[in-house]
């Protein structure tokens, strides 16, 4: 809509009223910003007198920090090894002569039934466990007798024989020196005497062969039983059966000792100088909760073993109780260590992910400090922190070292040692 002015209007009059609005607008926004300063410089007016009226604010007060003496101490270190429960000794048992497998040791299993000896079972030692048919070996050995008494009979008529060629040859001799017997007489007697002493020396050989035979015949004998041979054993495995033919040495039984079990495991090359011979260790095994066993050392290898560069080592123990060849064990040693060792509690992680600080406290300008310095572990001993020390390392022995609450302090902060 189109405004027109009013006849008899001044054009002059209009405009100074535009020019009045827009006076009084900008005078608003003045009078805002002379409002904002002098809020401003008022406060900070405020400010200054408030300090220069109020206590002066002195010194931050120290702070009191534990501190521990960094230096060298003798620990127990208690290491543990994986073993392997084995049996002390194994023996495979089998018979030296063949035959037919005439009877296996009884025993009374569960519920009072008896059976064949078998696998598991405890046996003592001495304890004939199987037996062979022995009618051909005792066949044997009574040939074997009756040669040996006629071989015995032959060498006695040898000897007779000779005993008798001996008197005729001095007879003859005698009569040759006066002339009564011919030399040819006293040739054919002496030749007999060769003849009978010969004789003599092939029955006595004879002999001594028969009475050979007739020892082999009853050792046959003795070998169609099979005994245990371990104070205390236990049949590991049984390769035979009741009218079974066998051969000399097949396999029938497999025993171990089970009065001694020996662990074993291997050591590194670091450690194996540092073992002797019947040291005292303990063993534990997590088939047996709440057991503990004490063995003896009783074997170290004296060389490596080729992939693994550990050598082998073996406890023995007399008193097994529960432990059976096959189970897992594990061997404890304890050994006494130096290291430099903190509390875990003084140790903080560095400005990396990888890096451990802890505080150093020192003298500066007569007063006590904090420094910050990087350490590097060398393992946990005894629940602290074992400090590797040597060429480059920032701590050395003998400093002080803040024990507990490190996460409050920063470098160059004061303190104050505790009491």
């Amino acid at each position: 809509m189109n405004v027109s002015a009013s006849p008899g209007a001044r054009p002059g009059l209009f405009f100074a009223g535009v020019l009045t609005n827009r006076r009084k607008l900008t005078i608003g926004l003045a009078v805002v910003l002379m409002a904002v300063l002098l809020t401003v410089v008022g406060r900070g007016q405020l400010a200054l007198m408030a300090t220069s009226r109020g206590p002066s604010v002195g010194p931050i007060p120290a702070t009191t920090v534990q501190v521990v003496t960094l230096r060298e101490e003798v620990v127990a270190v208690g290491l543990r090894y994986s073993a392997l429960v084995k049996e002390l000794r194994r023996v495979e048992l089998s018979f030296r002569v063949p035959g037919t497998v005439e009877k296996l040791l009884q025993v009374t299993g569960p519920g009072g039934q008896v059976r064949n000896v078998h696998e598991g079972d405890q046996l003592l030692k001495d304890l004939v466990i199987a037996e062979l048919d022995t009618e051909d070996y005792e066949r044997e050995r009574k040939m074997a007798t009756e040669r040996l008494a006629e071989a015995g009979a032959r060498v006695k008529q040898a000897e007779a024989a000779a005993e008798l060629a001996e008197i005729d040859y001095r007879r003859a001799e005698q009569l040759g020196q006066r002339n009564a017997a011919s030399t040819s007489e006293v040739d054919t007697i002496r030749a007999r005497l060769r003849n009978t002493t010969a004789q003599e020396q092939v029955d006595r050989r004879s002999l001594e062969l028969a009475r050979l035979a007739l020892e082999q015949a009853e050792a046959n004998l003795r070998h169609c039983k099979l005994t245990v041979p371990f104070e205390s054993a236990s049949v590991a495995r049984r390769q035979i059966e009741v009218n079974e033919r066998v051969l000399a040495n097949q396999q029938a039984f497999s025993l171990i000792d089970v009065s001694s079990v020996t662990v074993a495991f291997h050591v590194p090359d670091t450690l194996v100088s540092q073992l002797m011979m019947g040291q005292s260790m303990d063993v534990s095994c997590e088939a047996i909760p709440g057991a503990s066993f004490v063995g003896k050392i009783h074997k170290i290898g004296s060389s490596a073993d080729p992939l693994t560069r550990t050598y082998p080592v073996e406890i023995r123990i007399d008193q097994p109780g529960g432990l059976r060849p096959g189970m897992v064990a594990t061997a404890h040693l304890s050994r006494d260590r130096s290291a430099y060792l903190l509390p875990l509690t003084a140790i903080a992680p560095g400005r990396s992910s990888h890096a451990r600080m802890a505080y150093r406290v020192v003298e500066e300008s007569g007063e006590l400090v904090v420094r910050e310095i990087s350490v590097r572990l060398d393992g946990i001993l005894d629940n602290r922190a074992a400090i590797r020390l040597g060429p480059g390392e920032m701590m050395a022995p003998g400093d002080r070292i803040v024990a507990t609450g490190v996460h409050r302090l920063y470098d160059g902060q004061s303190v104050r040692i505790a009491d």
